[in-house]
């Protein structure tokens, strides 16, 4: 095959396949896309896993490099300013993100990216994108595969240059590259699940909540968070242990959910009318983190995106490591010989496992802060302090959680940079500041409780002073 145009076999027109693609066609190379399900575009396709993502810094750089920022954010975005933590039936208390609204992620429907990326990617001439097309087999040492046509049953072998696994979190590409290899491989399974349910839109299509905030119902070993769409509803997300007394398996009929839905989350359930339809109907599905030592093989075979490095969503950051990989890749590409693969992926994956793994641990990490500490005053204070410190600072002091969403900083190394500033932080006694703080936030929000008891009472009590309907007189004495 002439190396003026290499051929690329990319298996799985997900998110990063067809990224990746046009990276690749931007170099002239001829790619051809194998996809398993329908064209989404034109069908009605199981979507697999549907919740909502949320693009920060390294996804926008990815899509920048392209020239593709600006109609994803027209079309498919909402910025989203903080995080609303709500309180069940009282008060919403809203920590910012950052310092400003410049810094922002941005809430989008996984299938809006999946058209916009598949149209960019099929207006290239060099790119093909082939549907209803499963992958039976590869042959790691040639890199070919052996597709079927799930239509009409029809099996084809198709060679290239390289083939590249993009097709998620349970990849066939992977696990056959890895067979009888030995590669390290692990998957783990939060104790946790969810099903995705729908907060509705307002009758005139606006929200009915905060549009520009993840909204975060925290409640220890259970959650429901919320991220707003673009027709005016949201994608509520229930998270429950898998057993226990708030678990799926404590749940056995329509009384059991709303009486949990009115105890920790019921400020969202008016917005909710579907809610036990959607409870009942809908599967439970799993948190899911995936880590593995052979990225590639021979220079034959390389992996993308969740096909190597699945995360949990509570950082935000699953998409965006995979559009990261995407341009990293392209970025090798240019500093090897053409026809040099094998040195090419070697050095994408030197690049790139140790801040995945890392990122695997923070994304766990940010759930049991999003479920539990996110309500406790001292989580508050330390996010005020550490934004009141890089407003002050400015790049002197960058909290992690800036580091790692409104920066390209590689996650270990954002890790690392945030431990050294706490170091020196509790050596300048910023402990006791974040201890004021949090006895502030602590005052404010008992204040904000007490109001809004005292409102409720005084509700109560007018409805309660209001003449009642007499009755009439073939109801007296019944």
């Amino acid at each position: 095959m002439s190396l003026a145009a290499p051929k690329v076999t990319i298996i799985g027109a997900g998110m990063s396949g067809p990224l990746l693609a046009i990276f690749l066609a931007r170099r002239g190379f001829e790619v051809d896309v194998w996809e398993r399900r329908g064209d989404l575009r034109r069908e009605d396709v199981e979507a697999g896993k549907s919740i909502k993502l949320t693009l920060a810094e390294r996804g926008l750089h990815a899509l920048r490099a392209l020239g593709l920022e600006e109609e994803v954010k027209a079309k498919c975005c909402i910025p989203l300013r903080g995080r609303a933590v709500h309180a069940g039936n009282g008060p919403v208390a809203f920590i910012p993100y950052g310092k400003d609204d410049s810094e922002v992620i941005y809430s989008f429907s996984r299938t809006d990216l999946n058209r916009v990326l598949l149209d960019r990617a099929e207006a290239c001439p060099n790119i093909r994108i082939h549907f209803h097309q499963r992958l039976l087999e590869i042959d790691r040492e040639t890199a070919s595969a052996l597709l079927r046509d799930d239509r009409t049953g029809e099996e084809r072998r198709v060679e290239a240059d390289f083939l590249v696994g993009a097709d998620g979190a349970f990849s066939t590409v992977r696990q056959q590259m890895q067979r009888g290899e030995r590669a390290d491989f692990r998957q783990d399974f939060l104790p946790w699940g969810y099903k995705e349910l729908s907060i509705l839109a307002a009758p005139d299509g606006t929200h009915q909540m905060e549009k520009h905030a993840l909204h975060i119902w925290p409640c220890g070993d259970h959650m429901l968070f919320a991220l707003p769409n673009m027709d005016g509803s949201f994608n509520g997300v229930c998270t429950l242990p898998f057993e226990g007394e708030h678990g799926f398996d404590s749940i056995h009929n329509d009384e059991d959910v709303l009486a949990l839905f009115r105890t920790y989350f019921g400020d969202a359930l008016p917005f909710m009318p579907n809610l036990l339809t959607e409870f009942a109907s809908r599967r439970v599905s799993e948190f899911l983190t995936t880590r593995t030592s052979r990225w590639h093989h021979k220079g034959k075979v390389v992996l993308v995106g969740d096909a190597v490095h699945t995360v949990v969503p509570f950082y935000g950051q699953g998409m965006n490591a995979a559009f990261e990989d995407c341009f990293l890749l392209d970025q090798c590409i240019d500093r090897h010989p053409a026809g040099a693969w094998k040195a090419v992926f070697t050095e994408y994956q030197s690049l790139r496992k140790h801040h995945t793994d890392v990122l695997a641990d923070l994304s766990v990490s940010n759930f049991h802060e999003l479920r539990d500490t996110v309500r406790q005053p001292i989580v508050a204070a330390r996010k005020k302090t550490s934004i009141f410190l890089n407003r002050l600072l400015g790049q002197r002091s960058l909290p992690l959680y800036t580091m790692v969403s409104h920066s390209n900083l590689p996650y270990a190394d954002c890790v690392e940079r945030a431990r050294r500033q706490d170091l020196i932080a509790r050596f300048l006694g910023l402990d006791l500041v974040v201890g004021v703080v949090a006895l502030t936030v602590r005052v404010r929000a008992a204040l904000a409780r007490r109001r809004s008891r005292k409102q409720r009472e005084a509700r109560a009590a007018q409805r309660a002073a209001q003449p009642q309907p007499a009755a009439r007189p073939d109801q007296a004495g019944s």
